[in-house]
Order: structure tokens, then sequence, then C-alpha cells
């Protein structure tokens, strides 16, 4: 099993950042409203959390406190590079963004520590749906909508493209 000894500081960093770009991507690319937005970063934070407990070490790397915090600081400086006043552009940005650190960041595990790309993969392709389906899309005060909207869906699908699964 692997963990940031076998990588460069650049294939470290793919795989460090990865899990919070599709964290985020995904949350944007619905559109949940701020209640829903709460329960989606919620539920990132809770597969974080569940990721330091997992029996792959590899995920339990980059779920550390110290590596969540430096991924959190990459993915700050990131978002400088997004455009604010134009909403659809910076979610289309962001998705482009994520999907190619998820790609960068599966070529580093499958040439470094190929035994984990399992792992590493389904880590990943959980958290996006997780956060998919952690709030309800549309609707009214709760009632009606659906639970992961077509733009999660899209973007979902998008991710097990880069992921090399399938949605």
């Amino acid at each position: 099993m692997a963990d940031k000894s076998q990588f460069t500081a650049d294939e470290w960093s793919a795989v460090r950042d990865a899990p919070q770009l599709v964290a985020l991507a995904v949350a944007l690319s619905g559109a949940s409203g701020i209640t829903g937005t709460i329960k989606e970063t919620f539920s990132s934070s809770l597969a974080m959390v569940e990721g330091m407990k997992s029996d792959n070490e590899l995920i339990r790397s980059i779920c550390a406190r110290d590596e969540i915090k430096a991924g959190q600081a990459a993915l700050k400086a990131s978002l400088t590079q997004l455009d604010a006043t134009d909403f659809a552009a910076a979610k289309q940005k962001l998705a482009t963004l994520a999907q190619g650190r998820v790609r960068d960041a599966i070529a580093a595990v499958r040439a470094k520590a190929a035994t984990d790309l399992a792992a590493y993969q389904g880590f990943l392709k959980a958290l996006g749906e997780r956060v998919a389906n952690a709030a309800k899309e549309g609707g009214f005060l709760g009632i009606g909508g659906e639970r992961v909207s077509e733009g999660e869906r899209q973007m979902l699908a998008s991710l097990a493209e880069a992921l090399g699964t399938t949605a």
C-alpha cells in the first residue's frame, strides 16, 4: 500500500487535491440552494473523516488532517483563477479542472501504486455520489424535486470517465 513518500510533489498534489475538487465540482453542478449546499459540504467532510479510518493506507494518507488543510489551500488558490462574475463559466472551468486533476491523480496512482488504484477510484467515485445525493434539487420546501439533478448526473458521468470507471 502506498503513501505520500511514493509520489513526487506534483503527483501527490494531484492525488491529494482530487477529492476536494470532485466534491466542489459536484456540489456546484446542481442547484441545491444554500441549505442543500451546506448538506453537500457536510457530506464531503464526513467522507473525508471516514477516509481517515479507511483500511487503505493511501486513502488514510490523503485524508490526514494536514493533507486536508494543504488540499484546501490548493483549492483556494485554484478558485482565485475563476471569474466570480460569470458563475456558469466558473462552474465549467471548475469541472474541467476537477476532471484534469482526477486524470492526473489516476495516472500517478496507476504508475506508483497500482495495487491502490481500485480503492482510490472507488473513494473518489463514492465521494462524488455522496455529495450528489446529499440534498434534493428543485421542489419547494423539501417537497418534490429530485435527489440527483441533471447537472450532477452529467458531472458524475464526466468524473467516471476521468476515473476510468462507469457512471
